[in-house]
């Protein structure tokens, strides 16, 4: 009795296991499709949010300046009063 070492390929074999490997390679393909629809998914509403946020700030900042367009002006007040006319050293050196 001798040892052979031939190998048989059987053609219904390979082709039942390579519709198998197309099934689980759809079926990886359909998970990870979905894994990256939700994450889409989920982001667009981190950025609905984010916008709805920003438009909220923008309206109380409006709102904050339309009432200060409204009330007494702010004075001003220089912030240079000479009173002799004189300048300092310090404003001889930058001129």
């Amino acid at each position: 009795m001798s040892l052979t070492s031939d190998l048989i390929i059987n053609p219904i074999v390979l082709a039942v296991a390579g519709v198998f490997g197309i099934f689980i390679g759809y079926l990886i393909g359909r998970r990870r499709l979905a894994k990256a629809h939700s994450k889409i998914q989920r982001l667009e509403a981190d950025i609905l949010s984010s916008n709805q946020e920003t438009l909220e700030a923008q309206k109380a900042f409006v709102e904050l300046e339309a009432k200060l367009k409204q009330g007494q002006p702010i004075p001003v007040i220089p912030m240079k009063i000479n009173g002799n006319g004189k300048e300092s050293p310090k404003e001889k050196a930058t001129k």
